[in-house]
């Protein structure tokens, strides 16, 4: 009997839903909505497509649908452009409509539901967080203030190869070694601190608790619970974890760097040759009342994930495609012993004078791009893209913009792909 009932109950729920979306269809407004493939009731193009979102598939579904098309996940709307121009509408021309970000059950989680900069919807939050963030980060001053810094950690690295004598033989894995050069040069503008060797305790713990965030993060496992809310259940120790390592983290920053870096603010002048580091910047605003202790740690969170991972993984490309392209390295040699005489160091006032290096960066960055569909961003209004119209996100409806573009990605793995390389005058 107890089964018949709950047979009926789920049956009823069923049509229930069904009803509903068929309401709201017919008596809502109707838009010129992009193509894509033919969605089924609750589960939408989820049993078609699956959890697996990578570029090479939507670059696969873009070929057949065209340069803007719509998945419907479950209960998200995902739009993905697949053109630079119309990811130029989404990144510039609109990009005040589509200036806000989506999150998912996990980003909500490791961002405190939006209490960071990165993953909130536009508006006054986003606004102030931006402003605190720029002075201590995104201006030239940061760079003069720190770029001797930045180039004795590069030197170390040098030196620190050199004493590996299979480095000339066997090989070794240069991948470690940058990473502390990278949390080195991060962590020095941050926090004014630098760790002194791949074995230091907090820089292990740090490097592994940070690691596994982006593995949870970034992985296509919890999509099904994320696009299907009556499949969430299923991700309860999924998203357990999550939270234990989100308290984690953020545990670590308050008390090893937060904290200590109020103790030492409290105790003598905060000043690296006369200026701030940045959470003494962002510190100030939170005694101001700007912001809460909360966005301070989040936006700690943010730079650990996005200003340190990112810019290794184009590092370590970097390396690759000119290890695989001999060539390439001699003439990018033959530029810096040509410029800057051989064995000397490149320093940042350099960088204008070696259009070579810069094309190669650049082409690394556009072959190789760290994130190959970017941050999803999100439209708070109906909008339009292209010829297609876009609804609102609400909370059941939230459209994602991701951006792929196959003429960017599906080029020859070449620096010289890029006419700017051989015509090295005209780097832009």
């Amino acid at each position: 009997m107890d089964l018949l009932l709950l047979e009926k109950t789920l049956l009823g729920l069923f049509v229930a839903v069904i009803v509903a979306i068929a309401i709201s269809k017919l008596r809502g407004k109707k838009f010129k909505l992009p193509p894509g493939p033919i969605p089924v009731p609750v589960f939408g193009n989820w049993l078609q497509v699956g959890d697996d979102l990578n570029h090479r598939n939507l670059t696969d579904m873009a070929k057949k649908f065209g340069n803007c098309f719509l998945l419907r996940m479950g209960q998200r709307n995902l739009v993905v452009v697949s053109s630079p121009e119309l990811a130029k509408e989404v990144l510039h021309t609109q990009g005040v409509e589509f200036g806000s970000r989506t999150r998912n059950v996990v980003f909500d989680i490791f961002t405190g539901e939006g209490q960071d900069m990165v993953f909130t919807v536009y508006g006054e939050h986003w606004r102030k967080m931006r402003r605190i963030m720029t002075v201590p980060f995104f201006t030239n001053k940061v760079v003069q203030q720190y770029r001797y810094g930045w180039e004795s950690e590069a030197a170390a690295v040098v030196e620190d190869v050199k004493k590996h004598p299979e480095a000339a033989t066997s090989g070794m894995v240069l991948r470690r070694r940058l990473q502390l050069m990278m949390y080195n040069n991060m962590y020095r503008i941050m926090f004014d601190r630098r760790f002194e060797s791949e074995e230091d305790p907090l820089f292990v713990k740090l490097k592994a608790l940070n690691g596994e965030r982006s593995r949870l993060a970034q992985s296509f496992d919890y999509n099904y619970g994320d696009f299907i809310p009556i499949l969430r259940p299923f991700l309860r120790g999924y998203l357990k974890i999550c939270k234990e390592v989100k308290e984690k983290r953020i545990q670590l920053f308050k008390d090893y760097f937060v904290d200590e870096r109020k103790k030492l603010s409290s105790t003598k002048p905060t000043t690296n040759e006369g200026l701030k580091c940045a959470i003494d910047h962002i510190l100030d605003a939170q005694q101001k009342g700007e912001i809460n202790e909360d966005n301070v740690l989040y936006i700690v969170e943010n730079i650990n994930v996005a200003a340190i991972e990112t810019t290794l993984w184009s590092i370590e490309w970097g390396i690759a495609e000119l290890v695989n392209h001999p060539e390439i390295q001699k003439k990018l040699r033959n530029e810096l012993d040509t410029v800057l005489g051989r064995g000397v160091q490149i320093t940042e006032p350099d960088v204008p004078k070696l259009p070579y290096l810069q094309a190669v960066v650049k082409e690394t960055l556009r072959l190789r791009m760290a994130i190959p569909l970017l941050v999803p961003h999100m439209n708070l209004q109906d909008a339009k893209l292209g010829g297609p119209e876009l609804r609102a996100s609400a909370s059941a409806r939230t459209v994602q913009a991701r951006h792929l573009g196959e003429r960017w990605t599906i080029q020859p793995a070449h620096p010289e792909a890029l006419h700017h390389c051989d015509e090295a005058e005209g780097v832009d």
